[in-house]
């Protein structure tokens, strides 16, 4: 799911936080959705039976594989790359998703708040051994980032819970937490994880090295003005979401530029950071999409699509939805739109591209960055 509405302090009030950072809320990317249509109980219709066009939703994915969520019976589904149906999951309503590891293997929060007549959070694990189920007695425990069944970071209503190899650590909030939000850098060396303790505080920002050892926070900053949205380790800094977008150094938390436009999304890759204003819920399918470089020197460069889809970044070309086609968005700011019709799209780290069009079926896609000049094939 992904990051939403134009307020960040609250997890259901987000949408489309997509990027290739692999930690995506589902209830996020549903919000829309379901202030169109509302939620629908489980169905117990077969999920092999004819959908509507739009609502198959691509919630994450890798170079491996990806997970699609059908809205209209609230059911999930990985597939390999290849396009190989892998498993299907219905029985709890979706918090929140990721891949674990590699895709199609995934983890499915799935709290209390949002399944009726739990009182647990209960955690589905999809791997090629199988379904797995474990509940825990946080009413609000979601995982942000998964290696594999042992080795996982998640937040809960008063703390930042994390297993490496299945000894479970803790940091405790006395105040507990009113939101949280964790993302990972395109390449998958560093998780953030960003909580807030009360709705009216600030953020703070606590940093996981994802490569070897053992699993350990460090704090980033304790004063932000949001969650962190993006990070990049090779530009070394971080963004975050809410009424201008700012850039952060990733390892002292000191404060860098600001570009004035309400974020409530970005994706960062090594070279670029693409932000993106959406108008969510509001029946004004626009979004402001800014676009920076490499060098700090050059001039942020903003656009607006008629679209409230999500975004994405390979090298320096963004990825966008506008006018219902795949389109990206070169370092000087310029659209190009293709024939590629397409409702939902996920960018991936390498440059693939999965879309979901007319058809309801998932195409994949290839970027191309070459200097200033951007294609989508």
């Amino acid at each position: 799911m992904r990051d939403a509405s134009r307020a960040p302090t609250s997890a259901k009030a987000r949408k489309h936080m997509s990027n290739q950072n692999k930690l995506i809320t589902l209830t996020q990317v549903l919000i829309c959705l379901f202030l169109a249509g509302g939620c629908s109980s489980p169905s117990t219709d077969s999920v092999e039976q004819q959908t509507s066009n739009q609502s198959i939703v691509l919630v994450d994915g890798d170079r491996d594989g990806y997970i699609t969520y059908d809205t209209d019976r609230e059911v999930l589904t990985g597939y390999t790359s290849d396009g190989t149906k892998e498993w299907q999951e219905s029985k709890y309503f979706p918090t929140d998703v990721h891949c674990a590891g590699s895709c199609p293997n995934a983890v499915i929060s799935a709290t209390a708040d949002t399944n009726e007549h739990e009182s647990r959070t209960h955690t589905v694990w999809q791997t090629s051994d199988g379904s797995t189920v474990r509940s825990f007695p946080s009413k609000s425990m979601i995982v942000h980032w998964a290696m594999n069944k042992a080795t996982w970071v998640a937040t809960t209503d008063t703390s930042i819970v994390w297993s490496t190899a299945g000894k479970v650590s803790a940091k405790k909030f006395t105040k507990g937490l009113a939101d949280s939000l964790g993302r990972v850098s395109a390449d998958g060396s560093t998780l953030v994880i960003s909580v807030q303790p009360n709705s009216s505080d600030s953020w703070s920002a606590f940093r996981f090295p994802l490569k070897g050892g053992m699993l350990s926070p460090s704090l980033i900053s304790a004063d932000l003005p949001g969650s962190v949205g993006c990070l990049s380790p090779d530009q070394r800094t971080m963004w975050t979401l809410g009424n201008d977008a700012y850039e952060f150094d990733l390892a002292s938390g000191k404060k860098i530029r600001e570009v004035s436009q309400y974020s409530s999304d970005c994706a960062s890759s090594r070279n670029s950071t693409i932000i993106g204003a959406f108008s969510a819920g509001t029946g004004e399918p626009t979004q402001q999409i800014a676009i920076t470089s490499a060098g700090r020197s050059a001039p942020v460069k903003k656009i607006q699509v008629e679209s409230d889809g999500e975004i994405g970044i390979f090298q320096t070309c963004g990825v966008v939805l506008s006018n219902s086609k795949l389109a990206v968005v070169s370092p000087k700011g310029e659209r190009t739109e293709t024939k590629i019709r397409a409702h939902s799209a996920f960018t991936v780290p390498n440059g693939r591209v999965y879309s979901v069009g007319p058809s309801g079926k998932v195409e994949q896609h290839r970027i191309t960055a070459d200097g200033p000049e951007c294609a989508i094939r």
